[in-house]
């Protein structure tokens, strides 16, 4: 392998060998076991993270390096990447426009029992370098081509020893939440201030929803009538109640194929598998694969009791019940009390005679979930709630918050796709639902009013 120096544009040329992330077999060779052992050790006084006492990370400071150290000019220039010098500095400026280059390390480290090393991995700027299952049989030289991680294991230790050298200076920490680039930070932004500055946002915030409905379900959270202990119950149920929800909640949303051609309306089951996700773990009959089932009578409750409790599957995807992606789409889930009643018995958190008195008032109720699908969730909300059902929606108050813009929407590294992200903001903000990636642009119009989340602290293990 070609010499490498420790600048950013050699680092970045030994991570395209992890691009489809390739890594080593688990079992490391001496070379891989010999080129870690250095990095490890570097690393020996950094303390693990809070949240796992098995990882430790770091924020390494790598220059970008000369010009000299860019790609071949005369390989970009036969490649067609360029035209001339003047364009080929242009792109390495563009590449690397500042002089210093972060990148997050994060090394695993986990041992047995007696205290020998099992596992060690070494991870760099989100890519797997090395997985390494100590414990086993060593390979053999040959396979897997270890040359990048050898070498990049061998450049980092250096880039480690600095930040170490600049932990124990005290003036890591500072560094980090002064000069990491906002491209690897986590934070938050009013609503409010993206909606001020981008006024089309808004409208997309809303979703469509009217002003009318909107109203409503105003009324409905202010009145205390989304929480289970004011809402009713079924005391039995079919597969058509339920379905008969769903076919409300279709027309409030206005969706289009409740109908045939003449305009006559279609049979309840076939409102539903025009718009549910279809995995209905037997309940139909047309289900397949692992949801595959005979199907019940809909109009006998004692069938719809025996599918509900007793079916094999006890997933989500029946309550699907406007089909998207795995973020994108809307349930109405049926929940019966007996369910939590037979959890908290066996938990023994409630006493048998608790447990009968709850039994009494147990029955069916429904649950809208649909945050990312805001507007429809509400709509089928106060339709249902308006047609009688007992329903309660899911996230409602954050849902207000949305389209009121009272709330926060999370900002993530680009390296983080911005979905399920709840668990990196802390309580303070409430409960972010939103996120978004930020780039040059919306840092123009935005940056001032985004609050950094500070990374956590970098500190050296107590002895």
């Amino acid at each position: 392998m070609e010499e490498y120096k420790l600048v950013a544009p050699d680092i970045d040329e030994l991570l395209r060998y992890f691009d489809r992330g390739h890594q080593n077999p688990s079992a490391p060779t001496a070379g891989m076991i010999s080129a870690m052992e250095p990095l490890f050790s570097a690393l020996s006084d950094l303390a693990p993270l809070t949240k796992n006492r098995e990882v430790k990370s770091i924020w390494l400071q790598i220059p970008r390096g000369t010009i000299d150290d860019y790609d071949s000019y005369e390989d970009m220039l036969e490649w067609e990447e360029v035209r001339n010098r003047e364009e080929y500095e242009q792109r390495w400026l563009q590449d690397y426009p500042k002089e210093i280059c972060w990148y997050e390390l994060v090394v695993v480290e986990s041992f047995e029992k007696d205290g020998n090393i099992r596992f060690r991995g070494v991870a760099l700027d989100n890519k797997t370098i090395i997985s390494a299952m100590m414990n086993q049989e060593e390979l053999s030289e040959g396979g897997y081509k270890e040359d990048a991680a050898i070498t990049l294991c061998s450049l980092l230790t250096a880039a480690a020893k600095e930040a170490m050298t600049r932990i124990r200076k005290g003036i890591y920490n500072a560094e980090v939440n002064e000069a990491l680039p906002y491209q690897f930070r986590t934070g938050v932004i009013r609503r409010s201030v993206l909606w001020q500055r981008e006024p089309e946002w808004k409208e997309q915030a809303m979703e469509g929803l009217s002003a009318e409905t909107l109203s409503s379900f105003k009324k409905l959270l202010a009145s205390g009538e989304n929480s289970k202990s004011a809402i009713g119950r079924l005391k039995a149920m079919t597969a058509n109640d339920f379905f008969r929800a769903c076919s409300t909640g279709y027309k409030a949303c206005g969706y289009k194929g409740l109908t045939d051609r003449n305009g006559k309306e279609l049979p309840l089951v076939d409102q539903y598998f025009s718009h549910a996700d279809g995995r209905d773990e037997g309940l139909s009959g047309r289900g397949h694969g692992l949801n595959a089932g005979p199907g019940i009578d809909f109009d006998d409750a004692e069938a719809w009791t025996k599918w509900y409790f007793d079916r094999e599957q006890h997933g989500g995807h029946p309550w699907e019940v406007c089909a998207g992606g795995n973020s994108t789409h809307v349930d109405l889930f049926v929940y019966h009390d007996l369910h939590m009643l037979d959890f908290n018995l066996r938990t023994g958190k409630i006493t048998e005679d608790e447990y009968m008195r709850g039994a009494e008032h147990a029955g069916y109720y429904f649950i809208v979930a649909g945050k990312h699908r805001a507007a429809e969730a509400v709509n089928f909300y106060i339709a249902l709630h308006d047609a009688g059902f007992p329903v309660l929606l899911d996230d409602a108050d954050e849902i207000l918050a949305r389209f009121e813009g009272t709330d926060y929407v999370g900002i993530v590294p680009h390296a983080v796709t911005p979905k399920y992200c709840e668990n990196l903001f802390p309580a303070k903000y409430g409960r972010v639902i939103d996120f978004m990636n930020i780039y040059s642009e919306e840092m123009e119009q935005f940056g001032d009013q985004i609050e950094w989340i500070p990374e956590e602290r970098a500190e050296l293990k107590c002895e």
